[in-house]
């Protein structure tokens, strides 16, 4: 692992966290993201108590695939299980992106999946976003039940928690986060035209399939 390498997944993260601030997926200390350092097992995470408005790359802590720190100042995530647990489960996954985004997050209080109703949003999510139930935030209970879930969908709902998104990059894992936000608006419309009826997601399977 070369200096070089830290340095530019460092700069990734800090780039994207501010920018999912000011879209406003996160607010103030809320929410955190990681990334998987190429050709190691080890990634960088959002310290616990860091602002995303204002990450910079020398907050990030260094941890390795069981959550361990190796370095860095601050005090590691939380959510740091369950982004590692993530990366032992899915060695395809580069970016964990964990946001508050808030119509999402409605929805995972309300005990509703996302569905795709938008053929964009099918082509990436063709299951859908499914709700996690609630676990203690942090917890080893979570962790697990996040990478079962995460085995066979790129993003999930936590129960009273927000949105877990990710991705073969940081861009890809933020651009998703931003998709899910965006589908729930448009499903919460829809159930506001239609007085709460959307399409069965084996409906729009066989629509979208054809």
């Amino acid at each position: 692992m070369s200096r070089d390498a830290l340095s530019v997944v460092g700069e990734e993260i800090a780039r994207a966290g501010r920018e999912l601030a000011v879209k406003g997926l996160v607010k103030g200390t809320s929410g955190n993201i990681s990334a998987r350092i190429p050709g190691a097992n080890m990634f960088l995470i959002k310290p616990s108590g860091a602002r995303m408005d204002s990450l910079k790359p020398e907050e990030l802590v260094l941890v390795d695939l069981n959550g361990n720190k190796i370095s860095g100042a601050r005090g590691v995530s939380a959510e740091t299980p369950m982004h590692a647990a993530i990366y032992r489960a899915r060695g395809d996954v580069m970016a964990v992106v964990h946001t508050h985004a808030p119509t999402a997050t409605a929805f995972g209080i309300a005990g509703k999946a996302i569905l795709p109703l938008q053929i964009e949003v099918f082509m990436l999510l063709p299951n859908g976003v499914p709700v996690v139930p609630f676990l203690q935030p942090g917890s080893v209970a979570l962790a697990e039940a996040v990478q079962e879930k995460m085995a066979s969908f790129d993003a999930v709902i936590l129960e009273n928690h927000g949105i877990v998104t990710v991705g073969v990059s940081v861009e890809a894992a933020c651009c998703l986060n931003e998709m899910v936000e965006e589908a729930a608006k448009i499903q919460r419309a829809v159930m506001a035209l239609s007085g709460g009826r959307v399409s069965r997601l084996s409906e729009l399977k066989k629509k979208f399939k054809t």
